[in-house]
């Protein structure tokens, strides 16, 4: 199956880059085309006609970022942990199509998050460093389950330099604080609210432990706290 067919038809889809680092945008998506992610830079896209493949389709303000992607694609190959890249056009990176509950579905849904899963980002983190790159960006919505195994998706800013702490502050976060929300439904308001809280206190001095203390309360589980060694 030519993955280069349908190329054109998402490139003539209009994808804006919104203020504030809001999702972007969507205009014009044709028809037997379905939209399955959207980001900040970007959304994914797969046509009926091409099931294996996904279309991430970037707005025409944020086109250096899919180049950025499909360098760290190469450099990382195949590679059980990421998806594969098979190739790239204006405006258009073409990836097999990964399916699976993110990390942050599966706190919506209460699906438990077990261990050997923080151990394999730290693998797949640990393969892409050894081939040159930089993992950053790594949150809740990149990380993928599927079955027994993770797949790490969206690497544009693997690239990049300097080390965003995003992974180490999550698994910092699941060993002191998972257990007390193991399997539970967690609103997806509630996990907008503590990534806000976040980005407003995150600097060079953020500590797990301190954001913490302060979050605990506001979500009513104070009375855990010692429990912490908090």
């Amino acid at each position: 199956m030519d993955w280069k067919k349908p190329i054109q038809l998402f490139q003539e889809m209009n994808i804006q880059e919104e203020e504030g680092n809001q999702l972007v945008r969507i205009e014009g998506v044709p028809q037997g085309v379905v939209c399955v992610g959207r980001g900040t830079d970007a959304a994914v896209f797969v046509h009926e006609d091409y099931p294996g493949y996904a279309y991430k389709v970037y707005a025409a303000t944020t086109d250096a970022k899919r180049k950025n992607e499909e360098q760290a694609y190469r450099k990382l190959g195949d590679n059980p942990y990421f998806p594969v890249c098979y190739g790239s056009a204006e405006r258009c990176l073409v990836l097999s199509y990964e399916q699976g509950k993110s990390l942050y579905d599966c706190l919506i849904e209460g699906i438990e998050i077990r261990a050997h899963v923080i151990t394999q980002v730290d693998e797949a983190i640990a393969y892409a460093r050894s081939v040159g790159l930089n993992p950053r960006d790594v949150h809740l919505k990149n990380i993928l389950l599927q079955g027994e195994v993770c797949r790490v998706i969206d690497v544009s800013e693997y690239v990049k330099e300097g080390n965003d702490r995003r992974w180490e502050y999550l698994k910092e976060g699941y060993r002191l604080y998972y257990p007390l929300i193991a399997a539970r439904k967690i609103p997806p308001a509630l996990i907008e609210f503590v990534k806000k809280q976040y980005r407003k206190k995150a600097s060079c001095t953020f500590s797990v432990q301190a954001f913490g203390r302060f979050l605990l309360p506001l979500l009513g589980i104070d009375k855990w706290r010692n429990a912490f060694f908090l």
